[in-house]
Order: C-alpha cells, then structure tokens, then sequence
C-alpha cells in the first residue's frame, strides 16, 4: 500500500501549503547542523561540506517522519498567506523556473532582448579605438564587437519616442540600423567616441522610420520634420503662459505664417475611421458628419417646387417658344444649345431664335416672376 503524504496518515488533516513551508525549512536547518557538527575537529574549528542531496532538491519525499513540529516561537496564525503564485509553485514542487535561455516564443520579447544586450561589458576608450582600428582595415569581427557594445545607446535613445504610435522593437531595429551606418562612417582619429557619433545617426533612422510608419496617411519627411518642429514650440509656449498658444504666437516662435501654421495642425490630428462605434454601439461615426456634397433637403424641395411651377408657366406659350427655350436652356432632359444650333435644328436664323428667346421669357416673367433666377435670365 502507497504511503500517505505527510500529515495524512491515519485520517490525519493534511498541512495548509505555509506549515509545510516551515517544515522544510526546518528539515534545512537540521541538515545543515548536522553537516557542519559532523566535520567540527578537536581544535574548535569545522569544515563547511556540499549540503545533502535532499537539501539541494526540496521535493517531497515519500518517507517523512509522522510527527514535525514548527519552528520553536512560531505559530501557525503568524505566518503570512501566500498568493496565487507561491501557492501554484508549492503545490507543483516539480515545475522548474523557466531557464534564462528559454526560446523567444516562451518569454516576452523586449525583455529577452534587453537581458541579451546587456550582459555584454563596456568597451573602454583604449578598447574602442582598438577596435575601429581593426574595423577599418576590414575586421568584420571588430565591427560586429563594436555594434553589440553600443546596442544599449539605441535602448537608451529610443526610450524617448515610445509614445508615437510605433512599437518599440520596430523603433530598436530602426536605430540598430543607423547604429549599423554609424558605426562604418566612424573615424577614430577625429577623436571623439563612437556614442558621440552614433546617436545623430540613430536619432535619424528613427525619425524617419516615424515619418514612414508612425501615420495612418504618411507625410513627406521634410512635413514631418515641419510638424516636429512646431509641436515642439507649441509645449514651450504652453509652459511658459501656462495656456495654449494663439496662431500668431505659434507663426512669430516657428516662423511660419498663420496659415502654413493651422495646415501643420490640421496634420497633427489622428485620422478616425467613419466605422468607429458611437454611444451605446447602434450609431457610428460616419452617420453623425454633415455631408457637404450633397443637396439639403430644403434646396431639394425648393427645386422640385419651381420645376413644377415653370411646368405650368410653358403651359401658357406656344409650341415654338417652348422648343426654343427647351433647346436653349436644357429642359425636358435637352442639352443646352447655342443660338447657331438652335437655329440649325429648327431651320431658322440665329436673330430669329434671339427673338423668340426674349419673347418666351417676357411672358414667363409676367406670368411666373419668380422663375427668372431659375431661367439665368
């Protein structure tokens, strides 16, 4: 018959996940005493040994002893709950902590990278010019030391725009990329350090990587450039006046006039899709903006009320006067004609379809005035 945990022989209760915390501990400091007593020598000195197997490996054995105490001045009620977590690990005593060098999918990326990066040393200035030496004479490996030790500068730098809408392991390896251009472009013996070098490149490759990425609707780099700029003077204007800049004050700081001002802060606003969900959810975006483009309602109804009335107003000419004024002002689905084709169409001259234009509005102004703007007369 299998053995019992301990505590649950006979029926027994078994132990809440803190008291057996405290037993092992026990177990520890009784393993340890008896190592160290045991080498104590005849001179009052004692040899300190490799603890016991079960010490290293605190897993559960299956032979315990029936009847542990806690540790002497220590009850139960004075020891503190653990959480969630320790609970989960001290009653799993056989699932490991994830290893330092578990694969990439296991961990979260930015902090794998970060712990990989720096575990490197700093390079000294003797050291760095050593290298660049190398490096130029065509080292590849010298090259490749210099880029790892610097990898830090790009965290360091791209820590200040992480709040532009790009992710930060896109913006690393932007600024990996200008570290990778600086670091073939640098001379040694102009006497300044690589970092020093360095950073304008990798500042550069970020800002532009935003330019290119960080918008829904990309902007010229030279705009973006523009945009940085005045955002930049807007955020000291604002802390020095303790308000938001006027146009003017932002044209007199950035030296733009007003109107290039207001088209650089009509660029800063983020585009939002007509989809977007409003209220409780059954509205959208798109259903709320005024349509400019199209007729208001009102236009519509006037004009349906002044084709009616024009309608009845030809009623009261001619058939002649009415083909005229159809030809020449595109009624009735007609295309509007010159005098010349009117006159063609109809077989006669250009001054007699002059004149049975104006006869026909004459007597459409008397009998319907209202419809002379509807008529461009």
């Amino acid at each position: 018959m299998p053995r019992s945990p301990i505590g649950a022989q006979d029926g027994a209760m078994t132990p809440s996940l803190p008291q057996t915390t405290l037993l092992w501990t026990k177990l520890a400091h009784q393993a340890v005493l008896k190592a160290s007593v045991g080498n104590a020598d005849t001179s009052g000195t004692m040899e300190q040994r490799p603890l016991p197997e079960p010490v290293l490996d605190p897993e559960v054995p299956e032979q315990s002893e029936p009847h542990l105490e806690l540790l002497p001045g220590l009850e139960p009620e004075d020891v503190e709950e653990p959480d969630d977590d320790e609970q989960d690990a001290e009653a799993h005593p056989d699932a490991e902590a994830e290893p330092l060098d578990a694969p990439a999918q296991t961990q979260d990326p930015l902090k794998l990278y970060v712990r990989q990066i720096g575990d490197g040393p700093l390079l000294t200035r003797e050291q760095e010019r050593e290298l660049a030496r190398r490096k130029d004479a065509g080292d590849e490996q010298a090259k490749r030391e210099l880029i790892q030790a610097n990898l830090r500068l790009v965290m360091s730098i791209t820590r200040n725009y992480t709040k532009t809408g790009v992710p930060l392991l896109d913006l690393i390896q932007e600024g990996n990329l200008g570290l990778i251009r600086a670091v073939e472009k640098f001379d040694y013996r102009m006497g300044y350090k690589l970092s020093t070098y360095a950073t304008w490149w990798i500042r550069q490759s970020i800002t532009r990587a935003l330019a290119d990425q960080g918008r829904t609707i990309r902007l010229p780099v030279h705009v973006a450039e523009q945009v940085r700029r005045l955002m930049r003077a807007r955020r000291q204007l604002a802390q020095k006046s303790n308000r938001e800049p006027t146009l003017a004050e932002l044209a007199k700081e950035s030296g733009n006039s007003e109107k290039r001002v207001q088209e650089l802060l009509d660029l800063v606003e983020d585009p939002i899709s007509l989809e977007t969900p409003v209220g409780d959810g059954e509205s959208l975006y798109g259903d709320l903006i005024e349509d400019l483009h199209s007729d208001q309602p009102d236009d519509v109804t006037a004009r349906r009320l002044r084709s009616r009335e024009l309608a009845r107003a030809l009623t009261r000419l001619n058939p002649r006067m009415r083909r005229v004024l159809a030809l020449r002002f595109g009624l009735d689905g007609e295309t509007p004609q010159t005098l010349e084709e009117v006159g063609a169409g109809l077989g006669i001259t250009r001054e007699r379809v002059r004149q049975l234009e104006s006869r026909a509005l004459r007597e459409l102004r008397a009998a319907a005035p209202d419809l002379e703007l509807y008529l461009h007369a």
